[in-house]
């Protein structure tokens, strides 16, 4: 839920009057993925992704007997010794298998590596080319079975 709330929303209950009448007659509209006509791997590779199911360090070590705190949840892929989450493995970590994959994608804009911000992962993740984006998603997160 972390993951979620931290990459694609705001946290339930923080903003002030969140449960007032006017958004409680609010839909809530599906992700521009589940609108479109694309394949159900690709979808599936992104729905993976925003629900954290699936098996980047920062889950795994969260969810088995050997629990981590979120700190040290260090990515085995590099040696830059940072937390192995979505952000980085998508747009940081300079395995050379995830650079090569960055390259065979060059349609897509990476935010830069320097930018430190909330929404980076989801600037990168609302592309307009939302297959390629997908696709990207399904082959980083194949790495990781």
């Amino acid at each position: 839920m972390r993951t979620h709330h931290t990459h694609f929303g705001e946290p339930l209950g923080i903003a002030l009057g969140w449960w007032d009448d006017r958004k409680r007659n609010y839909k809530p509209v599906l992700p521009i993925y589940l609108r479109l006509d694309i394949s159900n791997v690709l979808s599936r590779a992104l729905s993976c992704l925003r629900i954290s199911g699936h098996n980047i360090l920062v889950q795994r070590m969260r969810h088995n007997r050997n629990r981590r705190p979120y700190e040290l949840r260090i990515c085995d892929k590099c040696d830059w010794h940072s937390v192995q989450d979505e952000e980085h493995i998508l747009l940081d970590c300079p395995h050379e298998h995830l650079v090569s994959i960055c390259t065979q994608h060059h349609q897509l804009v990476f935010p830069p590596q320097y930018e430190d911000s909330p929404t980076r992962l989801k600037t990168f993740l609302n592309q307009p080319d939302i297959c390629g984006v997908a696709s990207f998603v399904a082959e980083c997160l194949a790495l990781f079975p």
